[in-house]
């Protein structure tokens, strides 16, 4: 039975002013500040910026009994001298065997021994998981983490079991600290105008880019169904020149897995460097 022109136009009606109202309940959502977080995004991180020397206040130095559980919470202040950063790291963390999804984030090198990895997370709170669909909605707060790398990898590779990939960047030392600082202009700045995660728009591999781009203007395409697809976001990487080898992505990938090696040493003093060893460039 066919419905009535005029009953058709009032469920249509309905329907789009259901919408629109969602759509405006969405917009206007605030973005909470204050929440019970899970413990690894419960803690903001924060830079102080003079001249090349920055101080990080709450850099994460967790260790953990089991992928959610931190068995040691431990956040540190550390300094770093700006003229000794010598380069950078993309690292890639798959997340499945068909490694369309993964995390991925920026890890900085120093000369003087210390590594600081600066990552684009969705802050969740306690008891609640993270959901690509979910995350197109105005779900979870955006939030930069400075984490230990030895933190950040580990956990990664050793925990949970994931593969992960150390690739090293094509930046000079002016590129990279121009990336580490527009990053923790960033980080700063979410502190004050907190930012809605979108999946599809602000994720941790668009983002990247975006910093990317910022410093160096079209080194990667506006957008990429990569962005969205980020198990091959080293691909993406890879052909725009970002990796410093000229080597195809399975040998990249082959030679800058750092995962057997992170599961082989362990929780070590001298973790980053022994991950490092053999790699070159």
């Amino acid at each position: 039975m066919k419905l009535p022109k005029t009953r058709k136009g009032k469920i249509f009606m309905t329907i789009f002013a259901l919408l629109a109202i969602f759509i405006l309940w969405e917009w206007l959502k605030p973005v909470p500040m204050n929440a019970d977080w899970k413990p690894d995004v419960a803690v903001m991180s924060s830079a102080e910026i003079v001249g090349d020397t920055i101080t990080v206040h709450n850099v994460r130095n967790f260790r953990y009994a089991d992928e959610e559980t931190p068995s040691v919470i431990d956040y540190y202040d550390q300094t770093y001298d700006l003229s000794k950063l010598t380069g950078m790291r993309f690292v890639a963390e798959p997340f499945s065997e068909s490694k369309n999804a993964a995390h991925t984030f920026f890890s900085y090198e120093f000369s003087d021994g210390k590594y600081l990895t600066i990552s684009v997370e969705a802050r969740k709170r306690v008891g609640q998981d993270y959901d690509v669909f979910r995350g197109l909605l105005r779900t979870y707060p955006l939030i930069y983490v400075a984490t230990d790398e030895r933190d950040a990898v580990m956990v990664r590779a050793n925990v949970r079991k994931h593969e992960v990939y150390l690739y090293p960047v094509k930046a000079t030392p002016e590129k990279a600290r121009a990336m580490l600082l527009d990053m923790l202009t960033t980080m700063n700045d979410l502190a004050i105008h907190p930012r809605w995660y979108n999946t599809l728009t602000a994720n941790c591999t668009s983002l990247l880019a975006g910093h990317v781009n910022h410093v160096t203007p079209y080194r990667l395409p506006f957008w990429s169904w990569q962005f969205l697809f980020t198990g091959h976001a080293d691909e993406l990487a890879l052909s725009s020149g970002l990796l410093a080898t000229d080597l195809s992505i399975d040998d990249a990938r082959a030679k800058y897995d750092i995962t057997a090696v992170s599961r082989a040493i362990g929780d070590v003093e001298n973790y980053s460097d022994l991950i490092r060893q053999g790699q070159g460039k």
